[in-house]
């Protein structure tokens, strides 16, 4: 690949990027079902405006980007892209498990708010402990040159930096090929668990 991949820490002006990539990673019919007559885009857009906040399970600053710019492009689109610090290609999310349901309560409140989802049932995806890998999306047309291998190399810093020494993330059991990646990355299977209806497999890391 032509483009250099760089990963930072998100910033508030990636929340829209942020949303689009991980509604990717989604089980996108659990939470539509819930809100009658909305819309992907509607999903990508609550997720953009809890992004966009600091203390939510989504928030920029639970976020690492890997960002591409190219190189030698005269090409007017990659241009700007790279005049606003590049184009947004992957996101990983990550946080403290024990703040779970504190980073989780403002998510809940907008889905109440926006789908009329008050009766919505969400699972515990993590707990105290370890480190959550919330979400991880690279986009489709730049899979396959170690993007994912990179955000993880990022966020599992980040998590040694604040003091943690497992991260833990859920994989579903219908995804082998993602198992197999993280296997490599030197995860291990550790339970599963129920997310919106899946069946996941829990696995971990020493840090």
């Amino acid at each position: 690949m032509e483009n250099k991949v760089s990963v930072r820490p998100a910033r508030k002006s990636d929340a829209a990027d942020i949303a689009r990539l991980v509604v990717m990673a989604w089980p996108v019919d659990a939470f539509l079902a819930h809100g009658k007559g909305k819309t992907i885009g509607d999903l990508i857009e609550l997720v953009a405006d809890v992004a966009a906040k600091e203390d939510t399970l989504y928030s920029y600053t639970n976020t690492v980007v890997a960002e591409i710019a190219s190189e030698r492009d005269s090409d007017s689109k990659a241009a700007s892209d790279e005049a606003n610090g590049g184009k947004v290609v992957g996101i990983m999310i990550g946080y403290d498990g024990a703040s779970l349901h504190r980073l989780r309560r403002p998510v809940e409140e907008a889905f109440a708010s926006k789908f009329g989802a008050s009766d919505m049932k969400w699972d515990d995806e993590t707990q105290a402990g370890e480190f959550y890998y919330d979400s991880i999306a690279v986009d489709p047309g730049y899979r396959g040159y170690g993007i994912g291998t990179a955000l993880f190399d990022a966020m599992g810093k980040r998590a040694a930096q604040l003091g943690h020494d497992v991260a833990g993330l859920l994989v579903d059991l219908d995804n082998p090929s993602a198992e197999k990646l993280y296997s490599r990355l030197g995860f291990m299977t550790v339970g599963e668990k129920d997310f919106f209806g899946h069946s996941m497999k829990h696995m971990q890391k020493r840090l």
